[in-house]
């Protein structure tokens, strides 16, 4: 078939068949590489957000701290941890209020026995058992004021037992005469100096 043509008709189907292979090898050679290439720039292209994201969230890292310490700081005026310069005169003050409560309050102060501090997520818990015995009335009065008391004040444990009344000498029944004992525990909070 190639003597048929002519030599014109030759040299285009070379130049053809060199046009062929020269695409033939782009496809072949270039053109994986160049796909690659383009998955390389679209990967430094996300890599760059990520660079550029994580450089904002570092540049307001400053504020971030500033509110966080602004944030303590309205926690503490708020007057809900115990002020006091050490643990133990954080329990000299929570077994004091406590013991001035029972007392005011017509109470009678059985015993206040200071519990172990121990510390819970950066504070420092400080609790007291006080046992006591009083009418419902004034056990009403002491949780209350306890409850809106300013350092916060937590009931953590509370038993509440009747004391046997007096029997009747006309009927021989038991009378209640409304006292009750009291063991509770209270418990305050103070940041860790």
């Amino acid at each position: 078939m190639p003597q048929n043509l002519s030599k014109l008709q030759q040299q285009y189907i070379a130049v053809g068949l060199l046009v062929a292979l020269v695409l033939l090898i782009i496809v072949m050679l270039i053109w994986p590489w160049y796909s690659k290439l383009s998955s390389y720039e679209q990967e430094i292209k996300e890599l760059v957000f990520r660079i550029q994201r994580y450089a904002r969230v570092i540049d307001s890292r400053d504020e971030v701290f500033q509110k966080v310490e602004a944030s303590k700081n309205e926690i503490s005026n708020l007057g809900y941890f115990n002020t006091q310069e050490t643990p133990a005169l954080a329990e000299a003050e929570l077994q004091t209020f406590i013991k001035n409560i029972i007392v005011t309050a017509g109470g009678e102060l059985a015993s206040t026995q200071v519990l172990a501090q121990s510390e819970v997520e950066g504070l420092i818990h400080i609790a007291v058992n006080v046992r006591f015995s009083c009418d419902i009335e004034t056990l009403r009065s002491m949780l209350y004021q306890i409850e809106n008391a300013k350092p916060l004040m937590l009931i953590e444990e509370l038993d509440i037992r009747p004391i046997r009344g007096v029997r009747n000498p006309n009927t021989g029944q038991l009378e209640d005469n409304g006292i009750v004992t009291v063991n509770v525990q209270v418990a305050t909070y103070m940041r860790k100096v």
